[in-house]
């Protein structure tokens, strides 16, 4: 479900490149994302490609090449050990139907700007759909990244034909030259946490999620790596003076009620999984997305774990146990019977 992009020539030495696969690969990292046209890579930026494709095949990564016709043409392309060839521009739907025939590896569209005509076509040129996979655009530029809306409206289209998606998210560890910005496909995920715009992107269709950055932190990768669909991960930075009861409750993984409250995700188990008391501290004004644990004072609702959709007055029965604002998005997704478990995150270095 999850990848990383390695850019040869691009900023980083091919030792930090080699590197850094072992390590996403070790987090249980799969994919790897890697072009051959970048303009701005430096002279030696074809031999280290391939021995980044030689150490991504000896790790058993599945493998992904962007590239362009102009690139295509001057390359013996079945020397290569890919998986998935993505084709950037200057290809005609003729061309694309025969690559898929032709290749023993799959073809990968840009979903971004894939019109259904155009798949139309190359279905009528003989291509062979099973053959074909779409993976959307990153966008460098800052406010050049495309919306929710087109993201579901492209993937329903692809979804349709049985085509599986990928897209990408940006780190927020270590930038992409030459503008340093990141490299999401939406643009409300510029500055968000991976793990937390992986998941939107599942939950809007996409199969896998690529880091589009040179290169994401060891923590980022672990998050990524820690990633079920079947379990929603909510990020959180706890509050001070929290106690070991609560900590405790933090630590197990949640049901949201089958009928949760209208402004609250609500915990099924806490209540039930509660060791020992819950004292009266940190009974603040519930701010919105705030995690919230009912103490002694509110009697049998002690160990009541809540998510809040909006703000709350201050209740003494009430400790505010942690902070999921930056989840946000991921809190407003989560539905009644879903299960979900919280990330505590560190400040990285």
């Amino acid at each position: 479900m999850i990848g990383i992009s390695v850019f040869a020539g691009m900023g980083t030495s091919l030792e930090e490149n080699l590197q850094y696969m072992q390590t996403a690969n070790r987090t249980g990292i799969k994919y790897l994302f890697t072009s051959c046209h970048i303009p701005e890579a430096r002279n030696t930026s074809k031999d280290e490609l391939a021995v980044i494709l030689k150490e991504a095949s000896q790790l058993g990564m599945y493998i992904i090449m962007d590239i362009s016709k102009s690139y295509f043409e001057e390359r013996e392309l079945e020397k290569y050990p890919i998986h998935s060839l993505r084709l950037d521009f200057g290809f005609s739907t003729r061309e694309i139907a025969e690559m898929t025939r032709r290749f023993g590896f799959n073809i990968t569209l840009n979903a971004s700007t894939l019109e259904q005509e155009e798949i139309e076509k190359i279905l009528e040129y003989g291509g062979e759909i099973s053959k074909i996979t779409a993976c959307h655009n990153y966008y460098p530029r800052r406010d050049t990244g495309i919306s929710e809306q087109l993201f579901v409206q492209r993937n329903n289209t692809l979804k349709g034909y049985g085509i599986k998606t990928m897209a990408f998210i940006p780190s927020q560890f270590r930038k992409r030259g030459p503008i340093y910005e990141g490299l999401p496909t939406l643009e409300k995920h510029r500055e968000m946490e991976p793990s937390i715009a992986a998941q939107h992107l599942v939950r809007l269709g996409a199969d896998i999620v690529m880091i589009g950055d040179a290169m994401a932190s060891e923590g980022e990768l672990k998050r990524l790596g820690k990633l079920r669909k079947e379990i929603m991960m909510i990020p959180i930075k706890l509050e001070k003076n929290i106690g070991e009861s609560e900590k405790k409750l933090l630590g197990f993984i949640h049901t949201n009620r089958t009928d949760p409250g209208e402004y609250v995700i609500r915990s099924q188990e806490a209540r039930e999984v509660k060791d020992g008391k819950i004292h009266p501290r940190n009974t603040l004004e519930r701010y919105k997305n705030c995690v919230t644990i009912d103490n002694d004072g509110y009697k049998r609702y002690e160990g009541e774990l809540q998510i809040l959709k909006k703000e709350m007055a201050k209740d003494d029965r009430v400790n505010v146990v942690a902070d999921a604002s930056s989840a946000e998005i991921l809190v407003h997704l989560l539905q009644p019977g879903e299960k979900f478990v919280f990330e505590i995150m560190e400040d990285e270095a």
